[in-house]
């Protein structure tokens, strides 16, 4: 018997409005020996608001919120030396964070 419990409550706040006007999503593929050391990086980086460990090529993928291209910039070169990185800017988010289906 599986058991659901709900706890905490979500508060949706819009960070264009607190002065992260860019979203960006950043794959994180760490260099040899580097994973602990890139794993530890990503999560002192404050503007790195979710980062999911994928199967694979041992990868990070990150969601990161920052006011200019240039403070996106500082972010990848921290992790340049420890890690390769693909980088897209998010434009829309068509579906917003939400509550998986409880009733299937």
């Amino acid at each position: 018997m599986r058991r659901c419990r709900a706890i905490g409550f979500t508060l949706d706040i819009d960070p264009v409005a607190l002065g992260y006007p860019l979203q960006a999503l950043v794959r994180i593929r760490p260099l040899p020996g580097k994973l602990h050391v890139v794993q530890q990086l990503i999560k002192d980086l404050l503007e790195v608001v979710k980062c999911d460990k994928v199967t694979g090529e041992k990868c990070f993928f990150a969601r990161l919120h920052v006011r200019t291209i240039g403070d996106l910039d500082e972010i990848l070169d921290c992790i340049a030396d420890k890690a390769e990185t693909n980088t897209v800017i998010v434009k829309a988010q068509p579906v917003r964070p939400r509550m998986m289906p409880l009733d299937r």
